[in-house]
Formats: C-alpha cells, structure tokens, sequence
C-alpha cells in the first residue's frame, strides 16, 4: 500500500458523508488536482451495503483510476476494485468498486433495470455531457422517484451545481478547492488559426521548441484529432530524433495499452500529442507545459439529412481551463495558448451537451426497453431539440425497433443485443438471416470506426473493379488477420480497433445463431453477401446517379455527390454509408458507398417497388409534366415518360409539388427563407409539436388557390399564408421574440441570422453600435445575440457576444489598428460617448 499524500478532498470527506447520510443526492465542484476521482469512492464503501459504480466518459480513465486506488489502497484491481470497459472486464464477486465507462451502465440496466446490487453512482466528469451520462441521470432520477433506495453523486471540475442541485430536489452542494502549482498562461500575439492547413503545424513547430526550450519536463499538446496528431509528428519527428525527445500520440483509437503507457514517464523527455482524451480526469506523469491548439473535433447529426458530421471548430473557455489545469498537477507549469487573448471573446462558456447535436436513435430505443415512451415527458436534465426526438422515434418506428406508442418491439429487442448504432445492429441481424454474421460483424465494426485507409491509398484499389468500399477494406481487413501486419495503404492502429470490435461483434452474434461460423467465402462470394447486406441495412440510403456524373438523388430527395475517392465509379444504383455536408446546402458529400445495377436492386427489392404516376415541374424546361415510373420508397429506378401536363392536373397537384420542392422555394424566396429559420429556431427551443408537413402543405394550398404556375405563386407573400397556418399565438411569440431584425443605435434595422447549430448572430459595422452598451437579447431576454462587428471595409474585426465585454477589453486593441488603418473616422475612446453612424456602402 502506498503511502497517501494529503489531498484536498480528505478533509471534506466526513462532510460529504454527513450529507450523503441525510440526502439521496449531491453534488460536488471539485477543481484539478483535488482527488475526488481516486480518494472519495473508496471512502463511502463504509457508507453502503452493495456495490458503488463509479462512470468515467473514457476507458483510459477509468482503468487509470482503478489501478491508482488499488495502489493507494493496497488492493487487486478485479478483486476489491475493479473496472468495465469496451473490450475488458476486470470484475469479480467480491468486487464492490467499479469504474465503468457511461454507455456500459446502458447496457447493464437492460438487464437489470433498477440496479438491484447497486447502492450509490458516481457520474465524475459530468462536465463533458456525454448522451450516455445524461440519460443515466435521467434513469436514476426516475428510479429514486418510483421508490428506489439508490444515492446519486455527482462530480466535476467545471460544473454548474446550481442548475443540477435544483434538478436534483435542490440536493447539496460540496465545494473542494483543488491543488494546483503555480501556472503560467501565455497567448501568441496573432489570431487562433480555425483550420489545420500548413501555417497551422508551422506555427505549431515553433510554439513546441519554445516551450521545450524552456524545461526539461514532458510537455502535453492537444490537438483536434487523429489526422492532426500524425501530422504534427511527421512535422516534429527529425528535430525530436536530434534532440533525442520521445513523441507520443494519445487518442481513442489506441488499445488500452498504449493509453496507460502514454500516462507513464520515460527515460526520455517526451512529447504527448492528445485529442481531448487527456482533458480530464487523468494525470500525465511528468508533464509541467501544456500546448493547447484550442481546437477539437465533435459529432454533429444534421437532421436534415440524418447524416452525422464530424465538425472542427474552438473549445470552450471551460475546455481551455480544464486543459491548461494538466501543466499543474505535479510541478509549477505553463501553458501556450494558440490564440491571443481578444480571441477569448468569441470562445463559449461551455461545451454544447452531446445530446443536443447528435443521433437520438440508440438513445430512444434503450429508454423504450425501460418502459419509456412518452420520449418528451422524460426526465431530461438538458432536453433535446424536438426535431432531433422526432427523427429519432421516426427512424425507430419504420425501422420495426418500436412500434406506433413508442413501445419496443421484439426486433428492438435484437437490436439492442448489441452494442451498436440501431443501423448497425439492425446490419448485424440482416447477416444472420443470410448466414453470414462474421462477415456482417467485420462490416459494422469498419463502418462503426475510423476508416482504416488512407485517403491517399484508396486509389490502388481502383483498378479491381469493386464498385464498393466496403469490399476494399474488407479485402485489407483479411490481410491484416492474416499477416498481422498492416499493408502500406491502411492504418495499423485502425486495423488493430477495427479487428478486435469485428470479434467482439462476432461473439455476441455467434449467442444468437442456430450454425456455426460463416462457410469459408471466395472473394465474389464475399462481394455479393456484402452488397446484400449493405442493400438492406441501408435502403433508405439509395441513390440513382445523375447520368454519368459522380452526382445522384437520394431516397427522399437529397442530392448526394460522390467524393472522388470514391470506388464507385460506374455503378447507377448504390447507398450512401457516410456523408458530410458539402459547401451547397442542398448536396451531401458521400465518403463511403457500395454500388449495385439496376437488375439487382430490382431482384432485392421486387416486392417493394410501386408504379407511380404524378405531375412534377422540371426545372431546366420550365414546365410542368405528368410522368409514370417505377419507384423505390419514392426513388425513380427508371426515366419516366413525359407529358405534359393539363392545366387541370397542375391545379390539383401544385400544393403538393411545392411542398415537396421546398427547399428549391426556400432557395427563391429570400423572405421565406429567413421567416422558415426563425420558425425553425423556436422549435429547437420549445416543443411546439407541429406537423411541419402539415404546415406546408396549408400553406401553399390555400396561396396555390386558382394558380397553375409555380411562378405566379412565388410572387405572393407567403409568409402571410405560411403564418395563416400557424397557431396564432406562435405567430406572436415568433414575431415578438424572435425578431428578423434588431435596430442599432445608428438607426439601421440590422437582419437577424438565425443558424441552424449555432447562437444567432447579426452583422454589423462597429461605428453603427457606439452607445450600445448591452447586449440585445432575444427569446424573451433569455439568449444574447453574437455580434460580427466589422470595420469600415464591412470585413469582420471582432466576433462577441458580450458587448459590455468587448468595450472594456476589446475595444481598446481594436481602436488602436482601426485608428491606423482609418484615420478620417471617429475612433472614441469611450464607445458609450461615440456618435453612431450609418454611413457606408448600400447593404445587400
């Protein structure tokens, strides 16, 4: 047993036992370095009879913590204490403490949903709002609701207790100073690169020899993501050799045993090159200098096209603290910032929760299995966006996992047998019915993880003729099991991840099959099981190409591009197996896909295809016309024939036809462009329950009354109609509260810019706002509106969302160069006693 250096929790631990003894819950604000993570569990297993679970967001973290206990106490880990993790389960009997990652209590409670051997959960690091924390709060809030005797703690570095003790009855609060060094923080004197384009490893490289200069200790570097991580080591890797400095990448896709060595000094200086893994939560050893990009990378559904994005932008300024906080754990540190300090002003408060920007379909479908089925009436700590939960229970009812009363059906109960997207899980039981699920297990843990390949690789497969990427990376797939080696194309880190969630996928569908494994398969016969698969698990998925471009519609009607890396070269059928946003709003970049002719989706899907017979106006003619073809959910598998159509027929269908065309109606209709986000706006911030179908097709029929050209009805106000078929009492909080323009003190009546993902914002020349002095607020003063100040030329010169904030920091700096820059305008020095004004070229 180690000898136990004092730690600020220890004196506070009688006091959160006393309160513990007289309250269900608590919550404690712990700062870095206080030993709430690896001092306070251990000390209330004297408070409880049954087991404590403690739930950490990352599997290095809790494997961390439970090996340090088990030092400090003079424990085994498996024994007295233990851990759960993806891929490893060191618990036994007679273990009472254990660490678990947040999705692995999901999949406990489907088993056993009131925990009956549980007596208390820790939710530590509850800052980093996964989705599988807040529905674990969510639960155990219910539960003790119904009756279960179950004690909930809550911990984190940064956190808002108010907020969470008030949802928590107004439980107590147990506030833990931390135990930090000294820490200096240092900021470059230009503004934080937003992309990682060569300037930014440049600019990298110099910040990391200044900092190493300057110590003889390890130094910490955090950075977006994995790609960024092997470039700055291929940027660094011949200074490090000749300074004789060991580089180590610290990230997710790493086995658990690289993680714990990164944690560990070396006989080496080192460098440690982390995504956000090494934020919280653990301690690398030896580390005193933190090098912070300010940049991470984070998923984000766009619910549009239910394709989920990877999305790189700032951290918050609670991330900046949390990451700064790592050079003083041990040792006086020091952390460079890659930004100056104005930068600052455009920085959140905090991370956007997990269950705001993601896919709720997994989510939805576990609180179905717990008898969830009203998903808006839930206990939600932070509820999600209502566009969000109505695509989600949409999915889960036309994927059979739920039925029409949100109630799971017995496929969800397949489904949620593995621990996997509803899509992937759904893929997985598609292989076993075509007995195949080591191959469809290989397919989901790819289509799951990072993608083995290298984009630059992926063209050395283009000769075989595939016309699927998943049969490419399945073929290096098999290689690697085979040689144990990666080939020169892939990722032998990938591999390594992809492999080992393939067998465990495997194993928990070899419990559900009646055969053994998969028969030993050609290399054609593998290519057309995989089409298979991949035809049924995605068939909302479907696209038909556009001619012979790398374009093509979607089921549904999203237009889709092909990226050039793309193996599908020829193919006029195939489905989309990962997207992201392209710079036009109406198209989505496909990463993935696998392609078929036209002969087989008609063989895979025969008893689904339906004659259809409609009138459509076509854009490029002008015109409209009645057409006939057969169609899949909607997809047109062949050209249809045309005629055109009588004025009878348009009148008829036109409501229709511009409501299935909105998004082209959007396009030319600036106004209802701007009305229809504002709309959308007040839906992510109150469940309105509209039918926004519905909506549209009112409103274009009542403004499609006696007209036959699209033109014509264009030309009309259509917000008028549009917020004829609105509730009216919506109609007046949306005008009221969520206005389209703000007027400054210049006079100008400024727009609006409601994003889809972001706070709305508005922009506007720095001259025309002098005497404002507070930041406008919208949505009954609740939400304060992001400035974009720009200068004379109407380019930006500073982005905030505090102006109060901005003129007594800010504003000085920026004087200073516009004073330069424009010596004929008024530069006051106190902003509230400046003259506004609205002078300038013409706005658009």
């Amino acid at each position: 047993m180690a000898e136990l250096v004092h730690l600020p929790i220890d004196d506070f631990i009688p006091e959160i036992k006393s309160k513990l003894q007289i309250s269900n819950n608590l919550v404690i604000t712990a700062a870095p370095g206080a030993g709430k993570t690896t001092r306070l569990p251990p000390a209330l297993l004297s408070e409880v009879k049954k087991k404590i679970i403690v739930l950490e967001p990352r599997r290095m973290a809790a494997i961390a913590a439970a090996h340090r206990i088990a030092e400090e106490q003079g424990w085994e880990v498996g024994k007295e204490i233990g851990y759960q993790v993806r891929f490893a389960n060191k618990t036994s009997k007679e273990t009472r403490l254990v660490f678990m990652t947040e999705a692995l209590l999901a999949r406990q409670m489907i088993d056993d949903p009131e925990l009956k051997d549980v007596d208390l959960i820790v939710l530590d690091e509850f800052h980093e709002r996964s989705m599988h924390v807040d529905v674990a709060l969510g639960l155990l809030k219910e539960l003790q609701e119904l009756g279960r005797e179950i004690k909930i703690v809550i911990m984190s570095a940064t956190l808002e207790a108010e907020k969470i003790s008030s949802y928590l009855s107004d439980c107590p609060i147990v506030s833990v100073p931390g135990k930090l060094f000294e820490l200096e923080v240092k900021y470059q004197k230009s503004s934080q690169s937003l992309q990682t384009f060569p300037a930014f490893y440049e600019n990298l490289f110099q910040t990391v020899k200044e900092a190493q200069a300057a110590t003889q200790k390890d130094l910490l570097v955090f950075l977006p993501g994995v790609g960024e991580i092997d470039r700055a080591i291929s940027t660094l890797q011949i200074w490090a050799d000749v300074k004789n400095i060991e580089l180590v990448p610290l990230h997710g896709s790493l086995n658990l045993e690289d993680q714990r060595r990164a944690l560990q000094k070396s006989n080496r200086q080192r460098i440690v090159l982390s995504t956000n893994i090494a934020e919280s939560s653990v301690t690398l050893d030896g580390v005193n200098t933190v090098i912070d990009s300010g940049l991470a990378k984070s998923m984000k559904q766009d619910h549009r096209t239910g394709f989920s994005r990877l999305e790189l932008g700032r951290i918050s300024l609670s991330s900046a603290i949390q990451r700064s906080g790592r050079a003083a754990r041990q040792y006086p540190g020091v952390s460079y910032r890659m930004w100056n300090k104005m930068d600052e002003l455009s920085f959140a408060k905090s991370e956007t929760a997990e269950i705001q920007r993601v896919d709720l379909s997994e989510t939805l479908l576990f609180l179905s299995a717990q008898g969830v089925t009203d998903f808006n009436s839930f206990s939600w700590f932070e509820k999600p966006p209502a566009v969000a939960l109505k695509n989600a229970e949409r999915f889960l009812q036309l994927s059979g996992a739920i039925d029409s009363q949100n109630k799971i059906t017995s496929l969800g109960k397949k489904i949620l047998h593995f621990p996997l997207p509803v899509r992937l899980a759904k893929l997985m039981l598609v292989s076993l019915e075509m007995k195949a699920p080591e191959l469809g297990s290989e397919i989901a843990a790819l289509l799951q993880d990072r993608d083995i390949l290298r984009r630059d690789a992926v063209s050395a497969f283009i000769g075989d003729n595939l016309e699927c990427d998943l049969s490419a990376r399945l073929y290096v797939l098999t290689q690697f099991r085979r040689d144990k080696r990666a080939p020169k194309e892939a990722s032998f880190i990938a591999l390594q991840t992809v492999d080992q969630g393939a067998r465990q996928i495997a194993e928990l569908a070899n419990r559900l099959k009646d055969s053994n494994s998969d028969k030993s398969l050609s290399k054609a016969e593998q290519h057309d099981l995989t089409k298979h698969i991949l035809a049924l698990s995605y068939a909302d998925r479907l696209c038909r190409r556009r001619g012979k471009s790398d374009r093509a519609l979607m089921v549904g009607g999203r237009g889709v591009k092909l990226q050039s890396e793309s193996l599908v070269k020829t193919s006029e059928f195939f489905v989309a197996l990962s997207g992201v946003e392209g710079s036009s709003d109406a198209e989505t970049v496909v990463g993935l896909a696998c392609g078929f002719e036209k002969d087989f989706v008609v063989q895979v899907f025969k008893d689904q295809i339906q004659k259809v017979r409609d009138v459509v106006f076509i854009e490029e003619k002008g015109q409209f016309f009645t057409r006939e073809y057969r169609a899949l959910h909607g997809l047109p598998l062949d050209e249809p024939s045309l005629v055109p159509a009588t004025a009878a027929e348009i009148s008829e269908k036109l409501p229709q036809i511009m409501t299935d065309r909105f998004d082209f109606v959007l396009k030319n209709n600036e106004v209802l462009a701007d009305w229809w986000t504002r709309l959308q706006f007040l839906e992510r911030l109150e469940s309105l329950n509209l039918d926004f179908e519905k909506v549209k097709l009112g409103a274009f029929t009542q403004a499609c009354m006696g007209e036959t050209k699209m033109a014509a009805v264009m030309e009309k106000d259509l917000v008028y109609f549009f917020e004829t078929a609105l509730p009216q009492v919506q109609v007046q909080i949306l005008r009221k509260e969520v206005p389209d323009k703000i007027q400054v003190p210049s006079g100008s009546k400024i727009k609006v810019i409601y994003p889809q993902d972001k706070a709305p914002y508005l922009e506007v020349r720095i001259q025309e706002v002098f005497g404002m002095m507070e930041t406008p607020k919208v949505y009954f003063g609740k939400i304060p509106l992001t400035f974009h100040l720009l200068g004379p030329n109407f380019r930006p010169v500073q982005v905030t969302a505090n102006l109060e904030s901005f003129w007594k920091n800010g504003y000085p700096e920026v004087r200073k160069e516009l004073r330069i820059k424009y010596p004929k305008h008024q530069w006051p020095e106190d902003p509230a006693e400046g003259t506004p004004e609205a002078k300038g070229r013409r706005r658009q």
